[in-house]
């Protein structure tokens, strides 16, 4: 079968596919690992809140007290940092994967020609055989019916 002209394309078309599908995956990391922070962060926020309510209720000094609200709210701050990082990173994702779906389209669409180009290259080919199949019948009939017309002399 003759090779495929457009073999180099599909080639770098899969290149191009496997890496972003490579940073997909990288995406999707940094997500995960910004939600579990996140989650992180939250539970550190609910412990201190647990901490300060349990200092309050058995009487605490104005001084802690105000360290503890102090710390509450930088952990407040750094949630909603965090929060809008979660955001930022989910949206490089979304990026990514649309970035991969369009690699795997082009590569699905070389494939493609390459099918359709097969398929013609076999059609050719049964069309060449079928031509030389029905020359040697054609040869084989007239051989016969000349050898039959020499013994009928």
């Amino acid at each position: 079968m003759a090779g495929f002209r457009l073999q180099p394309l599909i080639d770098f078309a899969e290149e191009r596919s496997k890496s972003a599908a490579q940073a997909l995956q990288r995406m999707r990391g940094q997500w995960m690992q910004a939600e579990e922070k996140l989650r992180q962060l939250e539970g550190y926020l609910a412990d201190y809140r647990a901490r300060l309510s349990n200092a309050a209720s058995g009487g605490m000094n104005v001084g802690s007290m105000l360290d503890f609200q102090r710390f509450i709210a930088k952990l407040e701050l750094a949630i909603r940092a965090q929060s809008e990082e979660v955001v930022r990173c989910r949206d490089h994702w979304e990026v990514a994967e649309q970035h991969w779906q369009e690699r795997e389209r082009e590569v699905k669409a070389y494939h493609k020609l390459r099918e359709r180009h097969n398929l013609e290259v076999q059609q050719k080919e049964n069309r060449r055989e079928q031509k030389q199949q029905d020359e040697i019948a054609q040869n084989s009939a007239l051989k016969r019916t000349s050898e039959d017309n020499s013994s009928s002399k």
